[in-house]
């Protein structure tokens, strides 16, 4: 049988109109009793009726989008959710902002949510964007919270069937890019980004298929040397130099590394492309005094409006698990690759693992 207001109210020890109250977001309720509520709702996997609910608050449905592990700033995730504003507006939807810092090794139930998610009765669904793990999930999941997510970035969710997330097509785009520059007549194409992140393991995989297909060496420098990504292109082209690689062109793993790695090759008094070839991912804006990137472009805003359109189908349906939705990506190419004029540095090594540090996070 189905857990009703009242179940909550004897729970809690309260009046129905108390429950009513902290569930539509009100403030008139003492910290005390919200708090025995709270307590009820969560100890009764309690979900309010939603018809019952807007009626109440005489307002549109409301979404929660949920930044995780990620800064305000970052560009990136800033033009997804701005995708999911422009959809709701045409809907009638309101979207509430939250960022969420967690670590994926905390349990489910000791993890502190945000303040949207522990009063219950706010939002209608949450879209998971940012970088998130299987915990925060299967913390959602016990409260009964109805959520979609961004795939790409869901950190160790590979048992979960592929539903309720839209994905953009990652392996598509790095292998576009790696058959541009084979095109071109590049040999020596090196892959550069930090394999211990399962998206960055995703591009490796489709450079390393393309590289494969024809008959060529893969090279790829995956270990994090540092925490930020310009720094880590950076670090990770700074080695490869050094050790007098043959290299004429690079794939980065995003663009932040692309730049990193252009500053590298800048240092060194290398040239791009003159020298080297160079193709970034999520076509995102460099810093100023950069020319734009050749990147696999990633339709941001595209992504905003399908995650938007899949949270309101999970309200609309009563909370039906939805297919994937996969977005495609596309090779945005603006003068950073060219033809190679020579091979640079001497071969010194027969394998993949000769050229780099391989990450062993796999």
């Amino acid at each position: 049988m189905a857990v009703t207001i009242k179940d909550v109210a004897k729970r809690a020890r309260v009046a129905v109109g108390t429950v009513s109250r902290v569930i539509n977001g009100r403030t008139d309720v003492h910290p005390t009793l919200r708090a025995r509520v709270d307590k009820a709702i969560q100890e009764l996997h309690y979900r309010p009726n939603l018809g019952a609910r807007n009626l109440g608050r005489n307002s549109s449905p409301i979404l929660s989008f949920i930044l995780s592990n990620r800064s305000f700033t970052h560009p990136f995730h800033a033009h997804i959710l701005q995708g999911v504003e422009e959809y709701c507006e045409r809907f009638g939807y309101f979207v509430l902002f939250a960022r969420f810092d967690y670590s994926g090794e905390t349990s489910p139930s000791l993890l502190r949510l945000p303040g949207v998610l522990q009063s219950h009765g706010i939002a209608d669904c949450v879209i998971l964007s940012g970088t998130n793990y299987e915990n925060f999930l299967v913390a959602l999941d016990g409260l009964g919270m109805r959520h979609v997510r961004l795939g790409n970035n869901t950190a160790d969710a590979e048992n979960r069937p592929p539903g309720d997330q839209v994905r953009f097509d990652d392996y598509g785009g790095l292998r576009e890019a790696t058959r541009h520059l084979i095109e071109l007549g590049h040999r020596d194409i090196w892959f550069i980004g930090d394999t211990s992140f399962p998206w960055v393991r995703t591009r490796h995989a489709a450079y390393r298929h393309e590289m494969s297909e024809a008959g060529l060496e893969p090279r790829g420098f995956t270990t994090g040397l540092a925490s930020d990504p310009f720094m880590n292109g950076l670090n990770s082209v700074d080695f490869i130099l050094e050790k007098r690689y043959p290299v004429t062109a690079m794939i980065c793993a995003n663009d932040d590394n692309a730049y990193g790695a252009w500053q590298a090759l800048d240092q060194h008094k290398l040239e791009v492309p003159g020298d080297v070839s160079l193709i970034g991912f999520d076509d995102q804006h460099g810093p100023l005094r950069m020319p734009p990137l050749t990147s696999v472009k990633v339709k941001t805003k595209e992504v905003g409006w399908e995650l938007a359109r899949m949270a309101i189908a999970k309200i609309t349906s009563g909370g039906m698990t939805l297919p994937e939705v996969v977005i495609s990506t596309n090779l945005e190419r603006r003068g950073t690759c060219r033809p190679p004029i020579a091979h640079r540095g001497e071969r010194v090594g027969d394998s993949e693992h000769d050229f780099a540090l391989e990450s062993k996070a796999k």
